[in-house]
């Protein structure tokens, strides 16, 4: 008899919380949202943008690295044009809107701040690939 009345205590107190347990629901549900949800992009690995060069459509997107000049001049993706982060808010008018764009730096945390900016700006169809110059296994040129 003593469990069942402890349980049901446990019931209304359930019942009197209720508002602060659907808080904590919702805020979780949103911290989850924000951690695990793609940002407005996709994000592919280099596998995947070797894959998409290698396509004959490939010349539909335009491949942006944001590494800096000294980084980018030392070994990088035929297809990609230099558009550094460090200037990328005076110079986005340089990348067309009206392409998908693919964005990789030397391991994908640029990549990814420049895809959020771009966003940002106003750009729709971007694609991040993961891992950057670091996993790319492909031919580079100098």
């Amino acid at each position: 008899m003593g469990y069942i009345i402890s349980n049901c205590k446990g019931v209304k107190q359930v019942k009197e919380n209720k508002y602060y347990i659907m808080f904590f629901a919702i805020l979780i549900g949103y911290i989850g949202y924000k951690l695990f949800l793609p940002n407005g992009f996709e994000h592919i690995s280099t596998d995947q943008l070797a894959d998409m060069l290698n396509n004959p459509d490939h010349k539909e997107a335009y491949y942006v690295d944001v590494r800096e000049p000294h980084e980018f001049n030392a070994g990088h993706i035929r297809e990609m044009n230099n558009v550094p982060l460090s200037q990328l808010e005076n110079n986005y008018e340089l990348i067309p809107k009206d392409k998908t764009i693919v964005i990789i730096c030397q391991s994908g945390k640029r990549s990814l701040q420049a895809a959020k900016t771009l966003k940002d700006l106003g750009y729709q169809d971007i694609i991040n690939v993961k891992g950057g110059m670091l996993d790319w296994e492909g031919a580079v040129t100098k």
